[in-house]
């Protein structure tokens, strides 16, 4: 019988892209200057485990972008990460030119001190990490929806 060898290695996810952003803003000043910045429309969400969470879609590209704090005054989210103070990830096809623009105008923003691209492999537990975030964006939609529909039906006369 043929055994499996494993290589112990993590393969880098090739539907994401990660970035980190090193800044003294806050979460909601970054967020209005990569609005800005980068023509996005960020959106705050509820926290993700403790940290600030933003996201936004972009259509036309078929990218989805999640901005996370790394830090609160209690804990790290990457502590492999220390000197990153947020997280931006993307999802969806990036091609080179766009994450080198990316990180130009990211760097562009006054008081970022640097932004730079993130190899999946010096993070012990991404796929865990990018696991709980699907599920906390699909949890946060859900819940939007049913508020939603609970309103709707409000709304509408009695016959």
């Amino acid at each position: 019988m043929a055994k499996k060898i494993s290589s112990g290695t993590q393969s880098e996810p090739t539907f994401y892209n990660l970035f980190g952003i090193s800044c003294h803003l806050k979460d909601y000043r970054l967020s209005y200057l990569l609005n800005r910045s980068l023509d996005l429309e960020f959106t705050k969400m509820d926290d993700f485990q403790g940290f600030s969470f933003y996201f936004c879609r972009h259509e036309e590209c078929f990218n989805a972008y999640y901005l996370l704090a790394n830090r609160t005054p209690e804990s790290i989210l990457l502590p492999e990460l220390k000197q990153t103070d947020f997280i931006l990830l993307v999802e969806g096809p990036f091609k080179k030119i766009q994450k080198e623009r990316l990180l130009e105008n990211i760097k562009s923003i006054p008081n970022v001190l640097t932004s730079f691209e993130i190899r999946f492999s010096t993070i012990k537990n991404y796929e865990a990490i990018l696991t709980d975030l699907e599920i906390h964006y699909m949890n946060i939609i859900k819940d939007s929806k049913l508020k939603y529909s609970l309103t709707k039906k409000q709304e509408e006369p009695l016959c």
